[in-house]
């Protein structure tokens, strides 16, 4: 109790240091978050809302039952009848799908905490509409980059699913989720996609402001001179807070790594790490929506960071094939 007291107090005392930081200097934040609305509506909403859409009603109409891929993931991964199509939707929606359609799962009795912590080692993912067009083609300026970042991203996630896949426990409940009444179906599903559009534009705008007030305070050019002066990176500081960036929310870093000097192979191998991890913002995303799930954050952000990894050792032989 004391330590959530004092955790509170922490996170209290540097919301309101962000607050008085913003009033001071309104004009210069102000234009933080106008950039971030700006990269929400040029490069995220145009691709993932309408997507979010489809998907939405995919989910609604779709009535969920055991089919022959069930086997083979209950038999590798140890998770209950259904993973199949919660694995397919959270490649197809992206990042948070996959953490709602678990919530969703776990509210409903189909599943418990224990297979909740297995389905996130590898549903939880970014889309392929974010990952070849806004990243691949907006950003990197190549379709061939996010290709290879969405194949590696899917092996991935498979590979991470491996190592959290724990024992098997036999259970012969199946998931069956009843379908949607469909007199309000297109409606249903069009607010579900602008209100969930709308949060991550927030997390986002967030995010942005955030970056924005730590590079204002030169803690990451400090933090990224330091980490290069260790390992003796020499001029690669703008790379590096490209990375830190990226670490609180993934496509400002992204954008921040495109603006750098280095090769494509080496922007598509740091990118495919980011979108692996996710970022700060999804991580936070994440938790919102399985909080009622009593999973540990430590044990989602080991999760993320061992996908990053092998996102990372993954992308390389294929950029240096194909790129």
């Amino acid at each position: 109790m004391n330590k959530l007291i004092k955790s509170n107090k922490i996170i209290i005392f540097i919301l309101l240091l962000i607050c008085i930081i913003f009033i001071i200097q309104p004009a210069v934040y102000s234009k933080s978050c106008l950039n971030a609305i700006s990269v929400w509506s040029i490069s995220v909403l145009p691709v993932l809302f309408p997507f979010f859409i489809m998907t939405r009603l995919i989910v609604n109409l779709y009535e969920i039952k055991q089919n022959k891929m069930d086997k083979f993931f209950k038999k590798v991964y140890h998770t209950p009848s259904g993973s199949t199509v919660i694995f397919f939707l959270s490649i197809i929606s992206g990042y948070p799908m996959g953490a709602k359609l678990i919530c969703s799962m776990y509210d409903k009795g189909h599943i418990d905490t224990q297979d909740a912590k297995k389905l996130m080692s590898f549903c939880s993912i970014s889309g392929p509409m974010f990952i070849v067009g806004t990243v691949g083609v907006s950003i990197l300026f190549s379709y061939k980059a996010g290709l290879i970042i969405l194949i590696a991203n899917i092996i991935a996630s498979l590979l991470n699913g491996l190592i959290y896949r724990g024992k098997n426990i036999n259970k012969n409940d199946e998931i069956n989720i009843p379908r949607h009444d469909s007199s309000n179906l297109l409606y249903d599903s069009m607010y579900d996609s602008i209100i969930s559009i709308l949060i991550v534009g927030g997390f986002i705008v967030f995010s942005f402001l955030v970056i924005d007030i730590l590079k204002n305070l030169h803690i990451i050019e400090r933090a990224s001179t330091a980490i290069c002066s260790v390992f003796h990176l020499q001029h690669s500081t703008d790379v590096v807070s490209a990375i830190m960036s990226g670490g609180i929310e993934m496509t400002r870093g992204i954008i921040d790594l495109s603006e750098t000097n280095i090769s494509l192979t080496m922007k598509t191998i740091i990118s495919s790490g980011l979108i692996g991890f996710g970022g700060v913002s999804i991580l936070l995303q994440s938790i919102t929506f399985i909080s009622k799930l009593k999973i540990p954050t430590t044990y989602i952000l080991k999760q993320k960071l061992t996908q990053s990894l092998l996102c990372v050792l993954i992308t390389i032989p294929l950029s240096i094939i194909f790129i």
